[in-house]
């Protein structure tokens, strides 16, 4: 009898105290090489603007944690699967809302299609669903998806692996004519590449009023999430937490240029 009443005393502290054990654990924070919001210091530590705010927000919270830089692909992915897992820097689109709760904003982001300066054509919507423009994006972020929604035929985007920055040289090269970026990651990539910013120019805004944020996957316990959305809701009241403006973000010291969006 006292095997039993011990095994249900087990499968009861099991059951209900699954969610406290999780709270317990040490999270991780998946984001990727995306400067100036996220990219590793000299000493290999991850910094950034929005780095900053995360750390910022889990401190606040009590949290234990630890932020880790992985390929992009390989951070959605362990975000929507993984137990303890946060992501960020994440663009929020209708089509993520089923699969990550947005915790924190970090910022508000406009994007736009680049060009080359020599390229006069006026890039319009209806230019795009025409076939008129080749366009190039990176299939492990927005772009391609974003593109697709606009109408730009499939034949005329080329999906990109996110490596390097291959679409911003692609658009240089002439083999493709515009590209999709935001405004600060544009200037950072051209920055870091030696590209003077007069030979290229921006040929139109797309319209995005996502962000990017920090998220979880749904699988993340309730009550985690819900502390996290607490120490930010606090900070916020405080003063002390606001959304990364692009126009105020600094650029970091020169690198090797890294795949953005």
């Amino acid at each position: 009898m006292r095997s039993w009443v011990l095994a249900i005393s087990c499968s009861f502290a099991l059951f209900f105290g699954g969610s406290a054990l999780s709270q317990d654990a040490e999270l991780t924070v998946y984001t990727e090489d995306f400067p100036p919001y996220n990219y590793l210091s000299e000493d290999g530590e991850v910094i950034g603007s929005s780095t900053e705010r995360v750390r910022q927000v889990l401190d606040r919270a009590g949290l234990t944690y630890a932020i880790k830089m992985v390929p992009w692909s390989r951070a959605v992915q362990l975000a929507g699967s993984e137990r303890n897992v946060l992501i960020y820097t994440l663009a929020k689109t209708p089509e993520r809302d089923q699969h990550f709760d947005w915790l924190v904003p970090l910022m508000r982001s406009q994007y736009y299609l680049f060009t080359r300066a020599g390229d006069t054509r006026d890039v319009t919507i209806e230019g795009l669903k025409a076939g008129t423009f080749r366009v190039a994006c990176v299939t492990a972020n927005i772009s391609c998806e974003l593109l697709f929604k606009i109408g730009v035929p499939e034949d005329k985007l080329t999906k990109l692996p996110n490596q390097g920055i291959l679409d911003l040289q692609m658009v240089l090269a002439g083999r493709a004519d515009v590209y999709f970026n935001d405004r600060v990651g544009h200037a950072e990539q051209m920055t870091q590449a030696g590209y003077a910013p007069s030979s290229m120019r921006e040929a139109m805004a797309v319209d995005y009023n996502g962000g990017f944020y920090l998220a979880a996957g749904f699988q993340l316990p309730y009550d985690l999430r819900q502390q996290v959305k607490a120490a930010y809701q606090a900070l916020m009241q405080e003063g002390a937490f606001t959304e990364i403006r692009q126009t105020s973000v600094p650029l970091p010291p020169a690198s090797n240029p890294r795949a953005r969006h």
